[in-house]
């Protein structure tokens, strides 16, 4: 039996750090070291200021993870001893969270929902970045230290336990990511970020730490279930510590054996007081959130978008968003289309130049007949990365005339004889060979569907 819990860390979307003014804004781009101040290098005499931003897109996703909320709550020192915080603790929360005991629908590998529950959600601030040069954290010549991350601000989503597979584990993570991009809550600038807790039957849970992406946080604890599941076979101990995961030799390291909780010597921070949210307030907040994906896929599905294409499209906002502007009958196929060649490019839809308007154009344009459904999705594959000769693609694409495609066919026959002859006695194989010859002559200009019953006919 295996079970997997997640710790999953979200950069806020605030202009400033957590308890400090330094800029957010630009941050991955600017010089080493240049967006920081007293408060988020440590500096002694130093004190932090709550930053009011960070509670609220707090607050914000505590709500749309259906959490409970404390009457008051405060921030804890964690004390551990390590560069990459200068004072040698951590401000973050632990006694009492921002928020607890929340749920979230995710789905697991059959697509079939299930609820996850949130144990708690954590405000706290971002330690610096740190790079081992010329190897590995005992293997490196020297360390340095970027502190311009030192102090950006970090929610903590816990979940319980309850993913059975990676699989759930990284199909919760997506959808975790779709809803904290519809309210706004993650900053633009990065990714999410997950500790993994994984432990099978007869072993200590193991935690693997910082690894980004979806892909990698499967291949991570498909390697540990592996790693884990042959220690146990052999009867040896899996012993509770934190790993880090090897994306390039595609392992997990041991990084430290575990600490527990004791041994941060969690301590009530004196320089930040205890606060309050209203109910006001939380009403306030409460009217700011946008209509999130599970109610966007229900209202898509409602309209006659099939389930499982409006699950794959308001999965992205920008994508929802660019659908919703569309009003052809066949616009759900086509924005599948549309996402397949957007990840064949690597590209965002908010990325191309393409509008709404442009891709309509298209989509009418095959719906008329104007454009066989092969040289439409070519031109899409074009117009993408293209769309000023989005008009002239589909001028000179246009499907012939059933004239032209007579002239055309007929020639394929007369020259194609034996299969002619074979498709006369009823062989699919040979009709689809003469449906293939036809296209190629006719530049793929023709519709297959119209192609075959004029061959049939014939």
């Amino acid at each position: 039996m295996v079970k997997i819990g997640l710790e999953v860390h979200a950069y806020l979307n605030t202009h400033t750090k957590l308890f400090c003014s330094c800029s957010t804004i630009g941050i991955t781009e600017a010089v080493e070291n240049s967006r920081v101040c007293p408060t988020c290098l440590g500096l002694p005499g130093s004190k932090p200021v709550l930053n009011s931003s960070a509670i609220n897109v707090g607050l914000k996703i505590a709500l749309s993870l259906q959490c409970k909320l404390p009457k008051e709550m405060f921030f804890s020192r964690k004390t551990y001893f390590y560069p990459d915080m200068s004072k040698n603790y951590q401000i973050t929360q632990y006694e009492i969270p921002i928020a607890s005991k929340g749920k979230m629908e995710s789905a697991d590998e059959s697509g079939k929902p299930f609820s996850v529950s949130i144990t708690r959600l954590n405000l706290e601030e971002d330690p610096a970045k740190i790079e081992h040069v010329g190897g590995s954290i005992t293997e490196a010549k020297y360390t340095l230290l970027d502190y311009n991350r030192s102090g950006l601000p970090l929610c903590e989503i816990v979940t319980d336990p309850v993913f059975k597979t990676p699989r759930q584990a990284r199909l919760f993570l997506q959808n975790l990511e779709a809803v904290l991009r519809y309210i706004g809550a993650l900053h633009p600038l990065f990714s999410l970020k997950a500790d993994a807790n994984i432990s099978v039957t007869g072993g200590e849970r193991v935690e693997v730490k910082n690894v980004t992406g979806y892909r990698e946080v499967e291949r991570a604890l498909q390697f540990e279930i592996v790693r884990q599941n042959n220690l146990v076979r052999r009867g040896e101990k899996v012993e509770r510590e934190t790993r880090l995961w090897d994306a390039q030799a595609k392992v997990t390291r041991t990084m430290r054996k575990k600490e527990t909780e004791e041994d941060y010597g969690y301590i009530f921070d004196p320089d930040l007081p205890r606060f309050s949210i209203s109910k006001e307030s939380m009403k306030i907040i409460s009217k700011t959130l946008p209509e999130l994906p599970r109610e966007k896929i229900a209202r898509f599905i409602k309209s006659g978008v099939p389930r499982e294409i409006a699950k794959s499209i308001a999965g992205d906002l920008q994508l929802a968003l660019f659908f919703e502007k569309l009003k052809s009958k066949s616009a759900p196929r086509w924005m599948l289309l549309l996402k397949k060649t957007l990840n064949y490019n690597d590209i965002l839809v908010s990325e191309i130049k393409l509008s709404p308007e442009q891709f309509e154009k298209l989509i009418v344009a095959v719906e008329k007949g104007e454009l066989s459904e092969r040289a439409g999705e070519l031109i899409l594959r074009e117009a993408i990365l293209k769309p000023e000769k989005l008009t002239k693609l589909i001028e000179d694409n246009r499907t012939l005339s059933e004239k032209e495609l007579k002239k055309i066919i007929s020639e394929v026959i007369k020259k194609e004889k034996s299969a002619a002859k074979i498709l006369r006695k009823g062989n699919r194989k040979a009709l689809e060979f003469l449906v293939g010859k036809v296209m190629k002559a006719s530049d793929r200009k023709a519709e297959p569907k119209n192609v075959k019953k004029m061959l049939r006919k014939l």
